[in-house]
């Protein structure tokens, strides 16, 4: 009975390196909502608005959030 020789040579071929991209060719998405030199405003801040705006409305039922929104956008802190 003849005997399975074993092949001791690596194989000639290698698994594929992964697939880098260099960020000149896909640059990092920027996030253009905030202004570098001016931080954000504090939550309090924009509560205070918010409510201002919703009593300049004429206190209208509803959740506020679009008081929220605006106040956010208005004092440079808007998403």
């Amino acid at each position: 009975m003849a005997s399975k020789s074993r092949n001791s040579t690596p194989p000639t071929t290698r698994p594929a390196a992964p697939r880098t991209i260099s960020p000149a060719a896909n640059p990092a998405p920027t996030n253009n909502t905030k202004t570098p030199n001016r931080p954000a405003p504090a939550e309090d801040q924009i509560r205070a608005r918010a409510y201002a705006l919703w009593e300049e409305a004429g206190r209208p039922e509803g959740d506020g959030t679009q008081f929220w929104l605006d106040a956010e956008k208005e004092l440079g802190g808007g998403r």
